[in-house]
Formats: C-alpha cells, sequence, structure tokens
C-alpha cells in the first residue's frame, strides 16, 4: 500500500501569536527590572582642632595617645605636633626634603660649608682606610701586581736577548730593575708543577759535606741556605752580603777551587760558551756541573750537549722526559782555556706571556 501524506491543514496545529501593544507588555515584560537602591554617603570626618588641612585630606586624625605607654601630655607643643604631621604627610605623599648643610660667609666674603657634628664624624669615618683580607684584595693591589708583572716581563726580555756584559751594565745603571726581576721571578715559580732548585739540592745533599759548590746566578741565595757545604753564591747584583756581586763569566774565584757547579735556570744570554769556559777554569778535574733548564728553551737538546762539550765536559746523565723541565748533569773532564775561540751558542728565551 502506498505511503499517504495527510494534508496540512489536517495534521498541523495552528498557533496564533498574540499582537504587542506596547514595549512594556508581552514577553519582554515578564522580567521586572531591579531598581538599584541609592548608595549612602558616608559623612566626612571634621578635622580635629590643632589639625591642619592636609592631614584631614589623609584620612586619619591626630590624637593624643593613651594608656601607660602614651607620652606625657606636656611632653611636646601643638606646633612640634604639627610639624610632625607635615613631616608624616610629606613621606606618604613622595616628598621628602634633604638636610641641607648650612653655609656661612667668612670675612674675606668666601661661603664656608659648616657640617653638623654627626656629619663631620661621619666623613672621617668614611675616610679612614680599612685594612683589606687576602680574600679580597683591593684594586690598588691588583694594579700594583699587574705593574710587577708587566716589568718582569720587560727585564726578563732584555736578559735573555743580551750578552751578560750588557745585563751587568744594565743592573749597574738601575739598580732596582734587579729587586724588580726577582720579584716577578717569585711569582712565576709559585706557577710553577714544582721548583727544579729542590731537586738540585736533594741531588747535592748526597755529596760530602767538605764539595764546595759555586751556585752561578744564585738570585736569593737559596741553595747556599738549604745546605752545609761551603756554597759561593753569584749574581749580577748581591741581594744578601753572602752573595758575590760579579759577572758569572769572569768571576773572583780561584782556578781549580770548586767541586761542583749549578745552573739553576740561570743561562741567560747570548754568549753561553763563556759561562761554561769560566766554570771549566774554576771547577777542578772531575768535577761536577748541573743544569736546570725550561724545557721551552730547548730547540735541540743534543745540539746543546756538543756546544758544552766543546768546553771541557762530557754528559753524564740527562733527564728530558720530565715536564716543564730538562736536567743535565756534566763531568769535567778535560781543561780548556778560556783564550779558545768557540762558536757562541744560546737556548731559546723564554718569554712570558701577558695573562
Amino acid at each position: 500500500m502506498p505511503f499517504e501524506v495527510p494534508p496540512w491543514e489536517d495534521g498541523a496545529e495552528i498557533i496564533e501569536f498574540m499582537p504587542m501593544s506596547s514595549a512594556g507588555s508581552g514577553v519582554g515584560a515578564t522580567k521586572k527590572s531591579k531598581k538599584k537602591k541609592p548608595k549612602k554617603k558616608k559623612p566626612k570626618a571634621t578635622p580635629a582642632a590643632g589639625t591642619d588641612t592636609a592631614t584631614a585630606n589623609c584620612g586619619f586624625q591626630y590624637r593624643p595617645g593613651v594608656g601607660p605607654l602614651a607620652p606625657p601630655a606636656d611632653s611636646s607643643s601643638d606646633d612640634e605636633a604639627d610639624d610632625e604631621m607635615r613631616a608624616m604627610h610629606k613621606v606618604r605623599s613622595g616628598r621628602v626634603e634633604k638636610q641641607r648643610p648650612s653655609v656661612q660667609t667668612t670675612k674675606g666674603g668666601k661661603k664656608q660649608l659648616v657640617l653638623k657634628p654627626e656629619l663631620a664624624q661621619a666623613a672621617l669615618e668614611a675616610m679612614e682606610v680599612t685594612p683589606t683580607t687576602a680574600d679580597a684584595p683591593t684594586l690598588a693591589n691588583k694594579l700594583q701586581t699587574e705593574l710587577l708583572g708587566g716589568r718582569f716581563r720587560f727585564i726578563n726580555e732584555q736578559l735573555y736577548t743580551m750578552n751578560s756584559h750588557k745585563a751587568e751594565a744594565m743592573f749597574r745603571s738601575d739598580a732596582s730593575a734587579f729587586d724588580a726581576y726577582h720579584a716577578g721571578y717569585r711569582q712565576q715559580v709559585e706557577k710553577w708543577p714544582a721548583n727544579p732548585l729542590n731537586r738540585i739540592i736533594k741531588t747535592v745533599k748526597r755529596l760530602p759535606k767538605t764539595t764546595i759548590i759555586g751556585d752561578f746566578g744564585c738570585g736569593d741565595g737559596k741553595l747556599a741556605q738549604s745546605l752545609p757545604n761551603k756554597v759561593y753564591s753569584m749574581d749580577l747584583v748581591a741581594s744578601r752580603g753572602d752573595i758575590i756581586a760579579c759577572n758569572i763569566t769572569n768571576t773572583p774565584l780561584e782556578p781549580q777551587c770548586l767541586d761542583v757547579a749549578v745552573y739553576c735556570l740561570s743561562l741567560m744570554g747570548t754568549n753561553l760558551n763563556d759561562f761554561f769556559l769560566e766554570a771549566n777554569r774554576v771547577l777542578k778535574l772531575h768535577g761536577n756541573v748541573y743544569i736546570a733548564e725550561i724545557q721551552s728553551r730547548f730547540e735541540d737538546a743534543r745540539a746543546f750537549v756538543r756546544n758544552v762539550s766543546a768546553c771541557g765536559f762530557d754528559l753524564v746523565k740527562k733527564d728530558v722526559a720530565v715536564n716543564y723541565f730538562y736536567f743535565f748533569h756534566f763531568k769535567k773532564m778535560r781543561n780548556v782555556d778560556k783564550a779558545v775561540k768557540l762558536k757562541p751558542f744560546s737556548l731559546k728565551p723564554c718569554l712570558y706571556r701577558k695573562r
């Protein structure tokens, strides 16, 4: 049987809407609008007697305190209370006036600043220099260290690139240069992994106490202070009374008077052949030479050994496996006159970079 759709008039219910007669009637008028209640105005507080209008506008009223902790009524006058309230109002409004120091005019017409006693005392305390600790170095100490390091690097470069005669003349013209150099040298020693002089001291202590030693380029003379032996400490400048001031290529020692010659970081100059010819002159036959130098100064350690051998010495032992330093032990096997013309030789200069 076919599906039939009933007519629209029979199956639909007609809904008639009532016309809207006014804006306030109908559906829109079902919800009643809420009336706002008028806010009650708070009565303004009248300022009390003795209080200015600026204080009253801030929302508080000055009233003398009551109770056991309140100040006496006669402690301050009404004028002082008014001044306190004005100052409080300035703080609340962000207007704080700084006290200006008084200025007096002298007889000559010049203005002179007059400080209050408490301000003058505070100024004196601020000018006092407080001692600084090692953990907090001052700017002056830092600058002094940098200046000392700069002068050390300059003198160090000069000593490595000139012969010993010019170095002697340099220290004679400027006696403070020697102290400045060794002060910077001590700073560098503190940065090294080890001090090579300590190894030489340990080696020489094994020798008999009757061994006579010559310390060529002794510096502060630490070797002589560490040994019971007789030690001739020699350098271009004498920092102590027991140190001989001389050029180590021409010492005042007698021929063949030493058993040991030590060169610890002192092979500075472009005429090292003169150094070892002088050592040959003052050393006894079969005398020993102990050398310690910075590793970076050697381009060819074998060439250095050959040059020293030309001055009458044979290599006994060398230690080039130690980091940062090379150690050599030579023995005098023959006499070589200082008048012999040998080819000058030197080591690479050890130039410290600015940190």
